[in-house]
């Protein structure tokens, strides 16, 4: 997977694995208490919380690193017709504006794009400023609000094909 210089220090983007599990699963603690919200691996973040292990059902999972530590992670869910859900995206509260989650973001539709992923969905909370900035100027659109139980209410779409 590439790599990208920032601030003397080099972001490297790569699958996850069973040794990132803990680390992801700190990061998406903190990142939601960031916004008032409390996690829930057994429920709405099991999936994210099961990333790199191996009965994980996610089509495609990365870690960003700055400087060898996990300091990010986002995942896919192949859902039907060639669609996927993107979810589970955080980046460490210390190394947001670092281009991390560009990065991050990057790479993923790199790999939906070759996993044969034509359109990708995904659902944020409008207090998510700098998140959704991210996604709109990567060419994501605005899309339907999710349903109320979805944990969240803003979603977006990007057609990939």
């Amino acid at each position: 997977m590439p790599e990208q210089r920032v601030k003397q220090a080099t972001i490297r983007i790569r699958r996850a694995v069973q040794q990132d599990n803990a680390q992801i699963r700190k990061i998406v603690a903190a990142s939601l208490a960031d916004f008032g919200i409390s996690v829930e691996f057994s429920g709405l973040d099991a999936a994210i919380g099961a990333a790199g292990l191996p009965d994980s059902s996610n089509a495609i999972e990365l870690v960003a690193e700055l400087d060898d530590e996990v300091v990010g992670c986002l995942a896919l869910e192949a859902l039907s017709d060639g669609q996927a859900k993107l979810f589970g995206f955080h980046v460490s509260q210390a190394c947001r504006g670092l281009g991390v989650g560009r990065a991050l973001l990057t790479q993923a539709l790199t790999a939906a794009r070759q996993a044969g992923f034509r359109v990708l969905h995904l659902d944020t909370w409008d207090s998510m400023d700098s998140a959704i900035r991210l996604y709109e100027s990567m060419g994501w659109c605005a899309a339907e609000n999710p349903p109320p139980e979805s944990g969240t209410n803003r979603s977006y779409v990007l057609q990939l094909a």
